[in-house]
């Protein structure tokens, strides 16, 4: 039995994120978006996918006709599709966060998300990052030191 309270139902997320995957595998691209938008408000760790979500999107969907070799007829762009597909992200976006942005509520929402306040190495935010990041500092911090016991402040 996976325990899906500690795991914070991350099977029923992983199974929305390849729901939409298989869409766009179906050419549904714009069923695919729409579950895309709903997985990210679901659970926003998703955000981290969607530039390759949104090149694919571009790529597959909004570009409409391919050369003979495979490249992009650039002349194939449609706006249509674009101004489509961010019309289904903007309302599942109204749908989700309207009720916080009609009572003011939205900065809340976006600082719980987002915990820049709280430092970016609070509580595991981008930890592969952080960690280097924090193990590099403490590097230079030494090198600053040792540095500092060999050079007197007169010879700088």
């Amino acid at each position: 039995i996976v325990d899906h309270i500690h795991f914070q139902y991350n099977g029923f997320l992983f199974g929305l994120m390849l729901l939409s995957i298989a869409r766009l595998f179906q050419k549904r691209h714009m069923e695919g978006a729409f579950l895309f938008a709903v997985l990210l408000h679901f659970k926003h760790i998703y955000l981290y996918v969607a530039p390759a979500y949104g090149v694919y999107l571009l790529r597959s969907y909004c570009f409409t006709a391919n050369k003979p070799d495979g490249s992009i007829r650039w002349k194939s762009f449609s706006f249509v599709r674009v101004i489509s597909l961010g019309l289904v992200v903007f309302l599942v976006s109204a749908l989700s966060l309207g009720p916080f942005l009609a009572l003011n509520q939205l900065p809340q929402v976006f600082s719980r998300l987002f915990p820049f306040k709280r430092g970016l190495c609070h509580a595991y935010w981008a930890p592969n990052f952080w960690a280097l990041y924090n193990a590099l500092d403490k590097v230079l911090s030494v090198i600053g030191m040792v540095a500092s016991i060999f050079y007197s402040d007169s010879e700088y």
